[in-house]
């Protein structure tokens, strides 16, 4: 668990934080990441579905210019990066309660810090697949993608192969029972996990 960055706007069903990071350290696509609301000091919960790389006014000078030396884009690409990472909220836990798959009742407030979630957090977090209803009711992201991915991570944080497999089939068996009048959906899903 570690802080990331800081809430540039919100709503709630959504927010978008940012942060200059050093290249390595870039946010994941469909990793589970957290931020704190004052409502009963409750912590928001959701998923990264999208990562913009912003331009400085040095890299839009390296981009154009001619003969650019490699130790001049190693020297740019060596400092921090900003990034904005758009966040579709998936649940919400009050302070000493249990996960809640459904929109706080209230968005974060902008320079709140962002912490991504250890593997510990993700796999409780994601012990009930009640979150994925949320993320297959949106219809602002792409989600088929997102949601394999945010699978793939909550898999991975699983410590053992037969936990693995049990939640990928819990996860499999709920897309089932949900998207069963959309068979190309439901595929879709399959595939890219």
């Amino acid at each position: 668990m570690s802080a990331i960055g800081k809430v540039l706007r919100a709503e709630t069903r959504s927010f978008v934080f940012g942060c200059r990071v050093e290249r390595q350290a870039v946010p994941i696509f469909g990793s589970l990441v957290r931020t704190r609301i004052q409502y009963r000091d409750a912590t928001v919960y959701g998923l990264i579905y999208n990562i913009a790389i912003e331009d400085d006014g040095m890299t839009k000078m390296l981009s154009v210019a001619e003969d650019v030396r490699e130790e001049d884009i190693a020297w740019q690409r060596a400092r921090r990066v900003p990034v904005e990472a758009s966040v579709l909220c998936v649940g919400y836990e009050e302070a000493g309660g249990e996960p809640r798959y459904a929109l706080s009742a209230q968005p974060p407030i902008t320079l709140d810090e962002v912490n991504t979630c250890d593997s510990a957090e993700i796999e409780r977090f994601t012990a009930h697949v009640d979150w994925l209803r949320l993320v297959l009711d949106s219809r602002d992201v792409p989600t088929e993608e997102l949601l394999a991915a945010a699978i793939r991570i909550a898999r991975e944080s699983r410590a053992n192969p037969t936990a693995q497999a049990m939640f990928t089939q819990a996860c499999g068996r709920e897309l089932a029972r949900w998207l069963a009048s959309d068979a190309r959906r439901l595929e879709s899903v399959l595939r890219r996990l």
